[in-house]
């Protein structure tokens, strides 16, 4: 056996060196270099230095190769396996080529950065070959390691902390000073990021993998062999995430089925592993090493793994599922931090909703001030920490299973409990900080549109991970009851089924429970609606100085809106008793209570959000309403006790449609002030507050909601410009803080000239009240870069009136627009022609004023050019075309 292992490692040194010889010679590099794969074998010094010195180190590289492959091959205890020994003289090729050319540069004393590229794979590609030809010549193998019993217990989590550990430090500290350590380069950019980590968690399943295939316990050389395979899958993983982001994005877009993209992530791929060559060679040896040393100086006492729960969900799997959360948490946000468009939150109406459901995970761009990054920085950081935590309580309480299709609106519902609990108390931590809002910017729509349309895509994710983990539980109890894994897996499938089903929460059970969720929330919907039929629903805004749009007067960061109408209400219940009922198939109702109470939550959230169709008032309804809906499932209530809170509740809805038909008084009128001044722009708008009687805070919501739109749209466009103008040199002035309300709104059509962003654009705004009295309030905007705005509302409907609410359907015929224009023509100026008169149209602007229509046309509605005019038409004129309102 000693002459076969002598034989061998002199046949692979020869070998080697012979190879290493022939491309360093500069007629076959010459030769070698212009194919695509053998350009590998060139020698990366070729036809530079002395040759003595270079066959001095060809010998060094070819001793260094097969003593360290050899060594590896024996402590890794392969036995006599091709596969291993061609894995081990591979491994060790990196380092030793790496190393011979450091020894080439120094002895002929050249620069080793121009080098070092081609060095690692110059190695492996001299170091597999001639393991392969040595075995071919020899027809032998060298001795396999004998076994030793040494006191060796690994750790899975020593090798992933090691590295992940060992990149952060490389990068901060030693990027400069250690070059030939470089491992998985971080740097400020997400994909990055989120490469090392899956670079790490990479290395570690497949160091997991590869240890369940060749048990490590008691083996220190295996368990460094198998360590330093998979640190050097790692840099690989590294290279192919980042590579994505290096062009070849825009060529698959371009022509997906095409191969101009595979080529050019294949080449940037390759950049990226050559741009650090040292982290494939040296960081996976020197780290491998490190956590072999680390896990055997580490305790051997080890808790003995106990019987698999059949029926409960335990700890690890809740952890694993809420680890996923996060993980899934972090990768949005560095996807997104990809796109200006939700980074500067410049997404219009015309955006699709499903880009805008992930803004609210999207890190925000510093252009946009501390206010807005300490807000759209604590809402996702919320968000990250409400969601494990609520996904590991609901995975707690669910009962143990395989794909269990129930546990899928568990996991969203968690998500959206999540993303409400991440807008508000987010949003109460920045303005805390900063006691301001950011303008034009709206987390609430944000939380919404991903409560809807994101939250069921992340739970689909968590529900795989779930399900997988599920799956290896099942198979963890087969092998601990009879060791037959897949012996008779039908038949114990369904006896695990039904020790499971013995906790299943009965259809009667799940039944009551979501009667009583949706009985709880009934009582909020009512009151709430109460208190809108009163008129008494105050909004934050007006208490917090920053415009309407709230809920409560004690919670000025819930603007919310009026959180019940006659159709989302209803909805809502009825989502709520569905969701809990499907919700509770496999709760563990019985001892983990507390993790149902919280689903009931979570399903309230989410049926709110469902039932306003993704809008803040419906998501801020289940948010608020979940505690009485959990109060509701939680609290036994006798017969006699409910039936007296029914007549109560009764009495309390109808109490304002009773007095709907009380006497309304006038409005008393004043003015306010909307004031925004980020860089560059300054808003200016003044608009009318209502006092004075009872639903004068809805009145004033209504009244806002034009300014409102006006004002957020100039604020995005005004963002969209930041982002297309070149970044500012020299210093700059410091930018203060906006004030002023926030919300969302229409389409901005005005200009918005920012140049050279040297003059601030100014943008200011007035009114005109056209009508006021007990029924009707109607008033006209206007506004800088538009012909203006107008609204009319309505008192006794509680609303704001739209063209179709004042004209009848004949006013949209072709004969109504003729008679419009007749009833228009002798209101006109002079030189105007009249035609016809489309109400519908965008530069028509309509208002009631007592017992007439008044109508403002934009600048050349009839001729060109004529200048903007206002007709004041009365009701007689307009007989048959207008709907009568006293």
């Amino acid at each position: 056996m000693v002459k076969t292992t002598r034989t061998f490692l002199l046949a692979t040194a020869g070998s080697a060196l012979g190879l290493a010889v022939l491309g360093a010679l500069p007629p076959v590099g010459a030769f070698l270099v212009e194919r695509a794969v053998a350009a590998a074998l060139v020698f990366p010094g070729m036809g530079q230095g002395r040759a003595a010195g270079t066959g001095v180190t060809l010998v060094l590289f070819s001793v260094m190769l097969t003593g360290g492959a050899y060594l590896a091959y024996r402590w890794a205890g392969f036995g006599e396996s091709r596969v291993g020994l061609l894995v081990c003289w591979g491994l060790m090729g990196g380092p030793a080529g790496v190393l011979a050319v450091l020894v080439w540069a120094r002895g002929h004393r050249l620069p080793f950065g121009p080098y070092v590229g081609d060095a690692a794979a110059w190695g492996m590609a001299i170091a597999l070959p001639a393991a392969a030809v040595a075995m071919a010549a020899t027809r032998v193998l060298p001795a396999a390691g004998r076994e030793r019993s040494r006191a060796f217990r690994p750790r899975a989590w020593v090798l992933p902390c090691l590295a992940a550990g060992w990149s952060v430090v490389w990068s901060v500290l030693l990027r400069e000073r250690l070059p030939l350590l470089g491992w998985l380069p971080l740097s400020f950019s997400y994909f990055e990021q989120v490469a090392v980590v899956l670079a790490t968690v990479a290395a570690a399943s497949l160091e997991e993998a590869l240890r369940r295939r060749l048990p490590v316990e008691g083996r220190p050389g295996r368990a460094f062999v198998l360590a330093w395979i998979a640190l050097s899958v790692a840099p690989v993983v590294y290279a192919a995430v980042v590579a994505i982001d290096h062009g070849m994005r825009e060529l698959l877009l371009a022509a997906p089925l095409g191969t101009g993209w595979m080529a050019e992530y294949l080449s940037d791929l390759t950049a990226v592993l050559v741009a650090t060559p040292a982290q494939t060679a040296l960081p996976p040896l020197v780290l491998a090493v490190a956590a072999t040393g680390v896990q055997r100086l580490l305790p051997a006492t080890e808790r003995a793994p106990g019987p698999a729960d059949a029926v409960r969900t335990d700890r690890r799997w809740g952890l694993v599922v809420a680890g996923a959360a996060v993980a899934l948490t972090y990768f949005c946000l560095a996807v997104t931090s990809r796109f200006p468009l939700l980074t500067r939150r410049t997404y219009d109406d015309e955006t699709p909703v499903t880009v805008r459901a992930v803004a609210l995970l999207a890190p925000p761009d510093p252009a946009l001030g501390r206010v807005a990054l300490v807000w759209l920085w604590a809402i996702p950081a919320v968000f990250a920490v409400a969601a494990a935590v609520l996904v590991y309580v609901a995975v707690r309480g669910q009962l143990a299973g395989v794909f269990p299709v129930s546990s899928y609106p568990v996991l969203v519902a968690a998500l959206a409990l999540a993303a409400g609990l991440a807008w508000n108390v987010g949003g109460l931590v920045g303005l805390a900080v900063t006691g301001g809002r950011p303008a034009g910017i709206w987390p609430a729509a944000e939380a919404a549109w991903f409560t809807v349309f994101a939250a069921p895509v992340f739970g689909a994710v968590l529900f795989i991970v779930h399900s997988q983990v599920g799956v290896a539980r099942f198979v963890r109890v087969v092998e601990l009851e009879d060791g037959q894994t897949w012996g008779k897996l039908a038949e114990q499938y369904r006896a695990w089924k039904e020790q499971v089903r013995e906790h299943v929460p009965e259809r009667r059970e799940r039944a009551l429970v979501a009667a009583r969720a949706a009985g709880g929330a009934l009582v909020l919907a009512v009151v709430a609606g109460a208190v809108q039929g009163f008129g008494g629903m105050h909004d934050a805004g007006e208490v917090a100085g920053s415009g309407p749009g709230g809920l409560f007067l004690v919670l000025p960061v819930l603007p919310a809106g009026v959180p019940v109408d006659g159709l989302t209400g209803p909805a809502y219940l009825v989502l709520l008793a569905a969701l809990v009922y499907a919700g509770l198939a496999r709760v563990n109702l019985r001892e983990r209570r507390w993790a149902a109470w919280l689903t009931v939550w979570g399903m309230s959230v989410l049926a709110g959000a469902a039932a306003g169709l993704g809008t803040p008032a419906g998501l801020q309804l289940g948010l608020l309403a979940g505690p009485f809906a959990v109060a509701g499932a939680a609290v036994t209530v006798r017969r006699r006790a409910l039936s007296a809170g029914g007549v109560v509740l009764a009495l309390v809805a109808v109490a304002p449609l009773v007095l709907a038909g009380r006497e309304r008084a006038p409005l008393v009128i004043g003015t306010a002030g909307w004031r925004e001044r980020p860089a560059g722009l300054t808003v200016d708008v003044s608009y009318p507050r209502a006092a004075g009687a009872p639903d004068a805070a809805r009145v004033n919501a209504a009244l806002v909601a034009p300014v409102r739109a006006y004002v957020d749209e100039a604020l995005r466009r005004h963002r969209q410009a930041q982002a297309q103008a070149p970044a500012p040199t020299g210093p700059q002035t410091p930018v203060p803080a906006p004030t002023g309300p926030l919300a969302s709104g229409a389409a901005f059509t005005g200009p918005l000239d920012h140049g050279a962003m040297q003059a601030p654009t100014v943008l200011t705004g007035s009114y005109v009240l056209v009508r006021n009295d007990a029924w009707i309030v109607s008033v006209r905007y206007a506004l800088t870069g538009e012909l203006g705005r107008a609204v009319t509302y309505d008192r006794r409907e509680g609303r704001a009136l739209t063209v179709r609410d004042v004209f009848t359907p004949a006013a949209f015929t072709p004969a109504g627009r003729r008679l419009l224009a007749e009833a228009v023509r002798p209101f006109a100026p002079e030189g105007h022609d009249p035609r016809t008169v489309s109400v519908d149209g965008h530069r028509l602007l309509v208002n009631l004023a007592p017992g007439a229509v008044e109508l403002t046309f934009g600048r050349d509605y009839f001729c060109v050019p004529c200048a903007p005019f206002t007709a004041r038409v009365p009701d007689e004129r307009l007989s048959g075309l207008v709907i009568r309102r006293s």
